[in-house]
C-alpha cells in the first residue's frame, strides 16, 4: 500500500486521483493464481462446487486455496469469485424463508431503512443470520455447511470469525448506488474520518470481510454489484470515495460480474463498490450480504448467538448422527456460535487449560463430539453466561465468601465457588454433574405419571393445593414442543423476580412461599437448578419434572400450544 502523505492524521485535501489510478490500473498476472479457473475482468474466479457441501478430502488443496485467496484479497485485486459456493437447493430453500420474512415486513407496514438507497426502494432482511437459524434450522445447516465460504472467511480473518448476514432485494428499476467503502471507517463522515490516524485507516478494513451470495440468476441487466479492483490499496480511500473526481473514475473503470444462484463474491470492505441499476422489469435481484468480522473486532449487527445455538444444535446433532460430515458441522458452528472467549469475567472464568477460557463455539463443538443432549448444552451455556457476568459491586456473601451464604433453606445448592485473593478458588469449581447432584439434594422429583396424577386428583376433588407447574423455557421451545395444560410461563431469566410473592412484578399465580411448585424445562436438567434457586429464595414445597416436557409428551400425556404473543 502507498502512503497518502507523511502526516499521521490524513486530510481529504491530500487525495490524489493520479496516485489512485496508478494503483487501480495495475495488471493481474494469471500465474499468481494457479488454482483459479480463469481471470474475469481482473477478478480470479474459482470453481467452489466441490466445497459447497463441506470440506473436501484433499486438505492440502484447501490450505493452498486459503493461501491463494488471502493473497488475492490483500496483495491482489481485493476480490474473488467463488462459483457454486453454496448448493442451489440450499439457496432456494433459504430464499423461501427470506421471502416469507419480507412478506411479514410488508404486512407490518412502514419502509425499511437502507445504508445507501432510499428507504423503501429495496427490501431488506436485517439479521437474516439469526432469523434463518430460528425459522428453519435445517435450512440454516445446509446453507452454512459450505466450506467455500469458510475458507474465504479464514483467508481474510483467520478462525473464530463472526458472521452476520443481511438479505438485500433490489426491485425492478432499482437505481444504482454511488461508489463507497464500508466497515468500519466507511460509516464515518469526512470530518470524523480525519480524526483517526492513518494507521487506523489501514487497520479498519482488515477487521471485516465482505461477501455476497447470489439468490437468483444475476445477469448484467439485473445490476449486480459494481467493483473497482485494487482500489482497496489506496490508503486515503475513506476520505476519497465521496469526491466527484473519484466517483467519475469509478464510473469509467468499474467491473460487474454476472452471477448464478449460489455463486459468492468476497472482497475487501475498502474496495470501492456500489450496487448496480436493475434495468429489468421482472427480476427482484436478491443477494445475501455477508459482513464477517474478525474475532478481534466488533460485529456489524447485534446477534443473539445463544438463541441461534439453541435453535440449530438439536438438528445439527441429529444430522451428524445421520451422516453429516463433521467438518461441515464445524462450519455451521462457526456460522452461529460466538467463537471468541472475551470479554469475560476473569474472576469467574479463568483460563485453565490454555491462555483463554472456552468460548461458546468450543462448548457447542464439545457437545457434538460428546453427544450432549440439547438440555445439557443449554445448561453448559447458562453456566458459561454466568461466568461471563460481571461480579463488580456484588455482596461477597453472594459469591460464597460468607459462612452462612445460601444456607437459609435446608438442602439448598451451595453458593458459587469462594473468592480467594480476588479470584475463584480453582479447587472449589464444580462440574456440571456435581452441580446437578447438589441441586437435586432433597428434591422429591416427579415423574410425568406422578405429576399427571397430582394434577388430576386435585382437579377431581376441587382441591386448592394443586401444584403450580411453571414452564421456564423460552418462547421458541414452548412453540416447538407445546406446554403442559394448565402450566404458566415464567422464563428462567426472570424466574426469581416473577416468583417472589412480595415483588412488584410477581406473577399472579404465585401466591405464597409454601405453595407447591413444579419447575419444567425441556428435558429435566435446568429445571432442577431452577427449583434449587427458588428453595434458596425461601420456597418450601418446590420440585421439578423428570424428563421435562419431552418426557411428559413421551409418556403419552397431553400438551397444548402456547398462546400467540398477540393474544
Amino acid at each position: 500500500m502507498t502512503a497518502g502523505g507523511p502526516a499521521p492524521f490524513p486530510s481529504r485535501r491530500e487525495c490524489d486521483l493520479e496516485a489512485f489510478a496508478a494503483l487501480v490500473e495495475q495488471p493481474i498476472d494469471p500465474a499468481d493464481y494457479p488454482l483459479a479457473e480463469r481471470i474475469t475482468q481482473g477478478v480470479p474466479a474459482y470453481d467452489a462446487s466441490a466445497l459447497a457441501h463441506g470440506p473436501a478430502a484433499d486438505a492440502e488443496y484447501r490450505a493452498n486455496l486459503r493461501d491463494e485467496l488471502s493473497k488475492a484479497l490483500t496483495e491482489g485485486p481485493g476480490i474473488v469469485l467463488l462459483e457454486g459456493a453454496v448448493p442451489r437447493a440450499a439457496v432456494d430453500r433459504a430464499s423461501e424463508v427470506f421471502w416469507d420474512l419480507i412478506a411479514a415486513q410488508h404486512d407490518q407496514g412502514g419502509p425499511a431503512g437502507d445504508h445507501f438507497a432510499k428507504p423503501g426502494a429495496n427490501d431488506r432482511v436485517w439479521n437474516a443470520l439469526e432469523k434463518l437459524a430460528v425459522a428453519e434450522p435445517d435450512a440454516f445447516i445446509d446453507y452454512h455447511r459450505s466450506d467455500a465460504v469458510a475458507v474465504a472467511c479464514e483467508a481474510w480473518l483467520g478462525p473464530r470469525y463472526q458472521l452476520t448476514e443481511q438479505v438485500n432485494v433490489v426491485n425492478p428499476g432499482g437505481e444504482a448506488q454511488h461508489p463507497h467503502r464500508d466497515y468500519h471507517m466507511g460509516f464515518l463522515s469526512d470530518d470524523e474520518a480525519e480524526q483517526f490516524p492513518l494507521h487506523a485507516h489501514r487497520l479498519s478494513p482488515l477487521l471485516t470481510l465482505q461477501g455476497a451470495i447470489a439468490h437468483c440468476e444475476m445477469g448484467i441487466d439485473t445490476g449486480p454489484t459494481m467493483y473497482l479492483p485494487h482500489s482497496h490499496k489506496y490508503e486515503l480511500g475513506y476520505l476519497a470515495w465521496r469526491r466527484p473526481e473519484f466517483i467519475g473514475y469509478f464510473a469509467q473503470h468499474r467491473v460487474q460480474l454476472p452471477l448464478r444462484t449460489g455463486d459468492a463474491v468476497f472482497f475487501s470492505p475498502a474496495m470501492f463498490h456500489a450496487a448496480g441499476h436493475n434495468r429489468t422489469a421482472d427480476v427482484h435481484r436478491m443477494a445475501n450480504l455477508l459482513q464477517i468480522s474478525s474475532a478481534f473486532g466488533r460485529a456489524t449487527e447485534a446477534v443473539d448467538r445463544t438463541r441461534m445455538v439453541h435453535a440449530v444444535y438439536p438438528r445439527l446433532r441429529a444430522r451428524l448422527a445421520s451422516g453429516l460430515d463433521r467438518g461441515a458441522a464445524a462450519n455451521v458452528v462457526a456460522s452461529c456460535a460466538e467463537g471468541y472467549a472475551f470479554p469475560t469475567n476473569l474472576d469467574r472464568d479463568q483460563p485453565v487449560d490454555g491462555l483463554a477460557p472456552p468460548s461458546q463455539a468450543d462448548l457447542m463443538n464439545q457437545g457434538l463430539d460428546e453427544d450432549w443432549t440439547p438440555e445439557r448444552l443449554r445448561l453448559e451455556l447458562y453456566l458459561h453466561g454466568e461466568r461471563h457476568r460481571s461480579a463488580a459491586g456484588e455482596d461477597p456473601s453472594l459469591l460464597g465468601a460468607g459462612d452462612d451464604a445460601g444456607s437459609a433453606v435446608a438442602g439448598s445448592v451451595p453458593a458459587e465457588p469462594a473468592l480467594v485473593g480476588g479470584s475463584i478458588d480453582q479447587a472449589a469449581r464444580l462440574t456440571v454433574d456435581e452441580l446437578l447432584a447438589q441441586a437435586r439434594q432433597g428434591l422429591d422429583r416427579l415423574s410425568p405419571e406422578r405429576l399427571a396424577a397430582a394434577l388430576g386428583s386435585a382437579s377431581e376433588s376441587g382441591s386448592a393445593v394443586s401444584p403450580l407447574v411453571i414452564d421456564i423455557r423460552d418462547r421458541d421451545d414452548r412453540e416447538r414442543t407445546g406446554m403442559i395444560p394448565g402450566s404458566v410461563s415464567i422464563p428462567l431469566i426472570v424466574l426469581e423476580w416473577r416468583c417472589h410473592p412480595h415483588a412488584d412484578y410477581a406473577h399472579p399465580a404465585v401466591e405464597s412461599f409454601d405453595q407447591p411448585l413444579v419447575m419444567v424445562c425441556n428435558e429435566g436438567y435446568t429445571s432442577s437448578l431452577a427449583a434449587a434457586s427458588l428453595r434458596r429464595l425461601g420456597f418450601t414445597d418446590v420440585t421439578d419434572l423428570e424428563g421435562g416436557v419431552e418426557g411428559w409428551a413421551g409418556a403419552g400425556l397431553p400438551v397444548t400450544m402456547p398462546p400467540s404473543p398477540d393474544s
